[in-house]
């Protein structure tokens, strides 16, 4: 998708070098795009359509039938248009709507692949939705009592400046090593630990 064989296996083998150290399960997850927003290409279709509408009724003298027949053709035309430039939606929607709609798919995603559920619940996801520039790390119950949500936080913000400039790996990488320490630190490997979940990279579709 956005990352090359070479770039996963560095990522993976990251996450195998750090889980030798630590027992936290790290898990690195990245999407596309966290929502179809086909509703907003018809809405913005429908406004569209209501604007030519009114300027052709007020200047031009259209009979009924050829009014309607022009706005059937505006709107097959422009929703094609913006389903060829999809991307388009994306940068007129508001930046809030499209971290809301990213986040719920991250938390859904977490539960999906299981990292609710392992035996020390000291899961940490990494996600990235690329179209909307999202980053969100996860973690599990064990991992949120000792670390709070500012310390991942400051990572995230470091992360998104690397996916803004399409170095995913790069992202990835360095966040990974931001939190190396402290997850040596907190949550040292254990003699009957077990690796719970794949180390490679979960690319959802």
């Amino acid at each position: 998708m956005y990352l090359g064989e070479e770039e996963k296996e560095l990522i993976s083998k990251k996450i195998e070098n750090l889980e030798k150290l630590s027992s936290a399960e790290l898990v690195a997850v990245i999407t596309k795009r966290s929502g179809e927003y086909k509703y907003i290409n018809t809405l913005i279709n429908i406004f569209v359509i209501f604007v030519i509408s009114f300027f052709l009724i007020f200047f031009f003298d259209f009979s009924s039938i050829q009014l309607v027949e022009i706005q059937l053709l505006s709107f097959i035309g422009f929703y094609l248009f913006f389903e060829k430039f999809d991307n388009l939606i994306l940068s007129i929607l508001p930046k809030s709507y499209k971290r809301e709609k990213a986040s719920l798919n991250a938390h859904e995603q977490f539960s999906n692949l299981g990292l609710n559920r392992t035996k020390t619940n000291q899961a940490i996801m990494f996600f990235v939705s690329f179209d909307e520039k999202y980053v969100e790390i996860i973690t599990d119950k064990t991992i949120c009592e000792k670390i709070k949500d500012d310390y991942w936080q400051t990572i995230v913000d470091e992360f998104v400046k690397d996916v803004k400039n399409n170095n995913l790996s790069n992202g990835y990488l360095k966040a990974m090593d931001s939190c190396s320490e402290i997850l040596i630190k907190e949550f040292p490997i254990t003699k009957d630990d077990e690796n719970e979940l794949a180390n490679n990279v979960i690319e959802l579709r």
